[in-house]
């Protein structure tokens, strides 16, 4: 083989590598943005659910309440996210229920919920 057609080889070579290297660190990237880390953060605000018609306001200190635009409030309780759920709580008489929902999906403007039904409720920010 002669000095050149190895050379040529070599170039080639190393132009395939470089490419695969490309490749392979941009599918990462993709990765890791898709792996996004979800925090209770993601869930403070006001928000609009596919099941009800009056608002409903999750905040920061886990307290959640569905309150119509007079400031009625028809429901109140406290939330947390943990293990891919948000759980709801409220109380009833003296007990103190809690409803587990699995998080299905989340982004800056809607989240979705598994409900216990199978149902999906979706809940898109207004705020």
């Amino acid at each position: 083989m002669s000095y050149r057609r190895c050379q040529a080889e070599t170039g080639a070579g190393n132009l395939q590598r470089r490419i695969a290297y490309i490749l392979v660190a941009g599918l990462l990237m993709l990765g890791l943005a898709a792996c996004q880390r979800i925090s209770a953060g993601n869930f403070v605000g006001k928000w609009q659910s596919s099941r009800a018609v009056t608002p409903i306001y999750l905040a920061a200190n886990g307290e959640w309440e569905i309150r119509q635009d007079d400031g009625t409030i028809l429901q109140y309780g406290v939330w947390r996210y943990a293990d891919k759920k948000i759980i709801w709580s409220i109380k009833q008489g003296d007990r103190i229920i809690d409803d587990p929902t699995p998080v299905i999906a989340v982004d800056r403007t809607e989240f979705r919920l598994q409900e216990r039904d199978g149902a999906t409720s979706i809940f898109r920010r207004l705020d």
